[in-house]
């Protein structure tokens, strides 16, 4: 072989390899990242309303709350806003404000590099000559000052923003739902939020958003001397829901089809999305989790979608993701079987009515429309059904004293009653499919 075909052989091979990688460049752990802290740019989907609703309140003149269930994906979007705006920001996690018993120390933390130094005092010398009539010395005299320092909240403010070049600097309080139940920290929230109308805090122009779960913060300051002074102070902005149908079956052309080259028919896309939708419930972590199984099924398959997949793809995601909340669901269940099985007949339709909420009315309403030939003259017992659901050291519900209606305390619940509860089509009975864990 002459060197001029060595040459073209190897760039031949060079460029093969390349090709080849290229074509793996893209795994199916870079497209979809359940579990990452960073914004995903390829596979996020943009909800500009809350985007615009959260930017205008950042640069407004109150702090904000941003909250939601968790999964939803309330973290990628306020760092994607920000990101995208350039605007500063540093996250104090209120699981470690829970751990140190203060939500003051925990924003210190966070807004204190480690490893800053601060002076807090000095010391001076000072020397002063003596003559005698046969020597002559010297005396010497220490002073010790101690430097009075700033207090810790406004010191850390201060820290944040001179390390900055922007004219906007948010903190963010993630994880409220560590604290809610604690008043002292809730209080001592209410404190804070207080102070930064206060010169000494306000003129380092740092905004407050609180991120979390649980709603009605406000309502939760009604119960305090604060209500009216944290009210003024805060604007709780609408809720982060979950994904809508259209929003995942864009998450899957871009994930499936774009960067993974599956090459998915549109019809197989839309069924696909909704069933997604009706599992997960649109909660976007979960939507993340159950699209990268069904990717490394698509995988296993040379690549080729076909419909079977979906139900193997459902039964890994459940094993993996649901462990705890399908054994909730499966000790509820009926532990023999009987010719009516109300009891699996209820929690059936609380996954497929379209609300978290409801009554026994409405679950007595769903049973008559799907399993109307075990409706008899007498009651159902529905009522008492839901009060045991309530009720044991692993409740699937919640119930409201005031309303006398049942909500599912963890979503969760309702995506495995979804994925592991069906309707056989002979004899209408509720069959539960069998996982292996």
């Amino acid at each position: 072989m002459t060197k001029e075909t060595n040459r073209i052989f190897n760039n031949q091979f060079t460029n093969m390899a390349i090709i080849s990688t290229t074509k793996r460049e893209t795994q199916i752990s870079d497209v979809f990242t359940p579990r990452s802290s960073t914004v995903n740019l390829k596979i996020y989907v943009p909800r500009h309303d809350l985007e615009q609703r959260l930017l205008r309140s950042i640069k407004g003149s109150m702090h904000s709350l941003l909250f939601g269930e968790s999964g939803n994906g309330k973290s990628w979007l306020y760092k994607k806003v920000m990101d995208q705006e350039g605007i500063a920001y540093r996250t104090a996690n209120c699981a470690n404000a829970s751990r140190l018993k203060s939500l003051t120390q925990e924003i210190v933390n966070a807004l204190t590099p480690t490893g800053t130094s601060k002076k807090t005092g000095y010391t001076e010398n000072k020397e002063a000559a003596i003559k005698a009539l046969v020597a002559e010395g010297k005396l010497a005299h220490q002073n010790q000052y101690a430097i009075q320092c700033a207090e810790p909240l406004v010191e850390a403010l201060s820290i944040f923003r001179e390390s900055i070049n922007s004219e906007y600097a948010v903190l963010v309080l993630d994880n409220l739902e560590s604290i809610f139940d604690q008043i002292d920290l809730m209080n001592e929230l209410a404190d804070i939020l207080i102070l930064l109308d206060d010169e000494r805090y306000a003129k380092h122009k740092i905004k407050f958003l609180i991120v979390g779960v649980p709603n009605g913060v406000l309502e939760y300051f009604a119960k305090t001397k604060n209500l009216e002074s944290v009210s003024n102070r805060l604007e709780e902005l609408p809720k982060v829901g979950g994904l809508n149908k259209s929003m995942i079956n864009t998450i899957l052309d871009r994930g499936f089809n774009n960067l993974l080259n599956y090459d998915i028919s549109a019809g197989h896309l839309l069924k696909t999305s909704d069933h997604i939708h009706y599992v997960t419930m649109g909660v976007a972590q979960r939507v993340q989790e159950y699209c990268e199984k069904l990717a490394y099924k698509i995988e296993d398959n040379k690549g080729n979608f076909e419909e079977k997949l979906v139900p193997e793809a459902d039964r890994e995601w459940l094993c993996i993701g649901l462990r705890k909340a399908y054994t909730v669901v499966e000790s509820h269940l009926n532990s023999r079987n009987t010719a009516v099985a109300r009891r699996n007949q209820v929690i059936f339709c609380m996954g497929i009515l379209n609300t978290h909420q409801f009554d026994s009315t409405k679950i007595v309403e769903k049973i008559t429309e799907e399993f109307p030939l075990t409706i008899a003259n007498g009651g159902m017992g529905v009522g008492g059904i839901l009060n045991e659901l309530s009720c044991g050291d692993s409740p699937l519900l919640k119930r409201n004293p005031k309303t006398k209606e049942y909500r599912i305390i963890d979503p969760r619940y309702i995506m495995c009653i979804r994925a592991m509860l069906i309707k056989n089509p002979l004899d209408s009975s509720v069959v539960k499919l069998k996982f292996a864990f």
